[in-house]
């Protein structure tokens, strides 16, 4: 339903923002009032015969004060919680870094996904204005890298969430622990290595071991290189390992 709505608001221009807030709704959520709160003179849904207004287990503001009593992650230009939007709003992880399914790096969401909630959503919170503020001026949020390869290696989101590579298994617990997101992961190309050498799982569609299996590869020579000393077979198990172990699989 989250995302419905902010595919929705989407289609809004800018200049109908103003009309928008203008217009009296009874679904707009003062910001002074706590998610989950009844307004005024009105009867909490399932809950009038208790007379019990009901409360969020995570309010907003609490997000915000989360974020900034984190001690682990970067500093960002706006207290944007992870835990909130992904664990209790349960926002999908594509619906704002959309395109990463098909992309090589991880696509940072651009303002038009932020507004497409926050044109109607946190009216009153002091990071939300300033977002708004952002948009109207036409200026990009300028967040702090938190993942970073060295430049010799090479990532490829595409292919892992093909696979079935859940975004938890490289980012960690970001719905249920990141108020502020840090890097979970070492990164090391032992760590990256230990996953490659798992065993083929059924839900791999385009995995080293799928291709051979289709397409099995010609017998390479052994032995060593006429100059040099790297072997001229260097990958002798290509296709019995989840993921490739070659150099050339990150390094090219």
């Amino acid at each position: 339903m989250v995302g419905l709505v902010a595919l929705g608001t989407l289609a809004l221009s800018r200049g109908d923002r103003a009309e928008v807030a203008a217009y009296p709704s009874s679904r707009h959520v003062d910001a002074t009032q706590d998610a989950g709160e009844t307004p005024a003179g009105e009867a909490p849904s399932g809950q009038a015969a208790t007379g019990q207004a009901a409360t969020a287990e995570f309010t907003a503001q609490q997000a915000i004060d989360a974020f900034y009593a984190a001690s682990r992650g970067p500093d960002q230009p706006l207290p944007f919680n992870h835990r909130f939007h992904s664990g209790e709003l349960q926002i999908d992880c594509l619906y704002c870094h959309t395109g990463t399914d098909v992309s090589q790096a991880g696509v940072m969401p651009p303002l038009e996904i932020c507004m497409g909630c926050h044109r109607v959503a946190g009216s009153g919170l002091e990071p939300i204005e300033a977002l708004r503020g952002m948009w109207d001026a036409g200026v990009a949020v300028e967040w702090d890298w938190v993942y970073k390869l060295p430049e010799f290696v090479q990532f490829n989101h595409e292919p892992h969430l093909r696979n079935a590579v859940e975004c938890e298994e490289c980012h960690g617990p970001v719905k249920e622990e990141m108020d502020r997101i840090y890097q979970w992961a070492p990164l090391t190309m032992g760590w990256c290595l230990e996953c490659h050498r798992e065993a083929p799982a059924e839900t791999d569609v385009a995995t080293d071991h799928v291709i051979s299996e289709r397409y099995p590869p010609p017998e390479m020579p052994e032995g060593r290189q006429p100059k040099g000393l790297y072997p001229v077979r260097i990958d002798s198990e290509f296709g019995a390992s989840r993921g490739p172990i070659d150099c050339l699989a990150c390094h090219y």
